[in-house]
């Protein structure tokens, strides 16, 4: 016992020795030999000798070594410039450890320092330790300012773009995920200016980032957009989308150009669940900040594209052009067949609990069922509202009389689907029943606007 108690003393006095090295007032020389033994003496299961030394730290010159250049060796030192830096993050990772420590905001401060040490395929464990600690940080409100950093943002997407390393990419992925989740809750839970304009300053990265992604990368990166695309889109506070279209007005329509095109290649391919339900979430939450017409605008252009056709050898592919014209009708019939597959199934699932014979449960398909249905009927909505207010029989909309009819028979087909399942919800329920059922008031929703919309329908 006296033997670690003797070495208990001597840890502490190296610390306090440590922590007078790298004072302000001391030469570079004595800080850099300060911060090259902190790290061995700093114990993790030791919270008041690490707190001591979080209160003695020297942070600008954790800044300093942070912001290192790979070429510098710092000052007249020997010491390589990629030790400095992986001595900084050690001691932040300790620190970050512990909650208290890591919601400070001298430890949010370091944040965008910490992102620039970020290297795709990082040989030592420097990249992943800085990734770790930032996410410990970005937790309070501070932090999550600081994190939603134009630049900061930057530096992890261009770092998740380009590394081969998946702890890397994941790592990467996960703190975006989690700061734009984090962000978002606090920001419906109460007003936090700062943090609501830090948001919306981010949204430009973020959009040019995951576009480009979604449209150009043909492989894992696609997925790993559309993936923060449907986590993101759906929580963000409406106020902040609505400054941030007003400020970004001549950007948007590249952003949504590329996004309209990376999810036409994802939905007119075989995809499983998953990414077709995150494809779709997506194109709905789009479609509910941003309008209309970056989707079915092209409706516009199928009559003068079924000419075109018609003049075509019979064996010409498709081009990316028309594939792009025709991506709309394609987009409403897929999601009609979707809604109509899970109204069936809904249906035949009451039917059989209303006449109390046996029904199989499978939660997680009437969870995604319950989560999916209302984003359909949002697409459908949409579509439905943009037809009515676009197509015009008194003049020439550019509209294909044959793509219309068939997405006029898509729709009514499904909304017959729609009435005929309502019919039974209001026969075999109650009122209470019914305003408390959201498949029923949600099916009300659709079928009320397509009666109110139908004017759009050719006779």
């Amino acid at each position: 016992m006296t033997d670690i108690a003797s070495s208990n003393q001597d840890r502490s006095a190296e610390i306090d020795r440590c922590l007078s090295l790298i004072a302000p007032s001391q030469p570079d020389e004595s800080k850099f030999v300060g911060m090259l033994l902190l790290p061995r003496l700093l114990q993790q299961n030791e919270p008041e000798s690490v707190q001591r030394v979080f209160d003695g730290m020297n942070f600008k010159f954790i800044e300093r070594l942070l912001r290192t250049n790979t070429s510098d060796n710092g000052s007249d030192s020997q010491i390589p410039g990629h030790v400095l830096r992986e001595i900084a993050v050690n001691v932040l990772a300790c620190f970050a450890h512990y909650d208290k420590m890591a919601a400070t905001q001298p430890m949010a401060d370091r944040i965008p320092g910490l992102s620039t040490i970020l290297t795709a395929n990082d040989p030592s464990d420097t990249t992943q330790e800085a990734l770790h600690t930032m996410m410990c940080i970005a937790v309070s409100k501070e932090g999550l300012v600081r994190m939603l950093d134009p630049d900061v943002l930057k530096n992890i997407l261009e770092l998740v773009a380009e590394t081969s390393n998946q702890k890397e990419r994941q790592l990467g992925t996960q703190l975006i995920h989690g700061t734009f989740a984090r962000a978002c809750h606090l920001l419906h839970e109460t007003r936090i200016p700062s943090l609501a304009s830090a948001l919306k300053y981010a949204l430009p990265t973020l959009f040019t980032a995951l576009s480009r992604l979604l449209d150009k990368h043909q492989d894992e990166l696609k997925f790993e957009a559309l993936d923060l695309l449907s986590s993101i889109l759906p929580n963000l506070p409406s106020e902040v989308v609505r400054k941030f279209k007003d400020e970004n007005a001549s950007e948007l329509s590249s952003w949504l150009d590329g996004l309209r095109s990376g999810l036409r290649q994802l939905l007119t391919t075989k995809l499983g669940d998953k990414y077709r339900d995150q494809a779709m979430v997506t194109t709905a939450c789009l479609l509910r900040y941003f309008d209309t017409d970056w989707l079915f605008g092209t409706l516009k252009k199928t009559k003068q594209s079924r000419r075109r056709s018609e003049k075509k050898p019979s064996n010409r592919t498709t081009d990316a052009t028309e594939a792009d014209i025709k991506f709309p009708q394609l987009l409403i019939h897929l999601v009609a067949v979707e809604t109509r597959v899970i109204l069936d199934d809904i249906h035949d699932r009451r039917l059989n609990e209303h006449n109390l014979q046996a029904v199989e449960v499978d939660e997680e398909k009437e969870k995604r069922q319950e989560i999916m249905l209302p984003i359909y009927y949002e697409i459908l909505e949409s579509a439905i509202q943009y037809l009515s207010s676009h197509y015009d029989e008194e003049r020439d909309s550019g509209m294909d009389a044959e793509v219309l009819l068939k997405i006029r028979t898509a729709l009514t087909d499904t909304m017959n689907v729609v009435m005929e399942l309502l019919k039974f919800v209001q026969d075999t329920s109650s009122d209470d029943q019914l305003e408390n059922d959201m498949v029923a008031q949600a099916s009300m929703r659709i079928v009320a606007v397509y009666l109110a919309e139908e004017g759009y329908e050719m006779e």
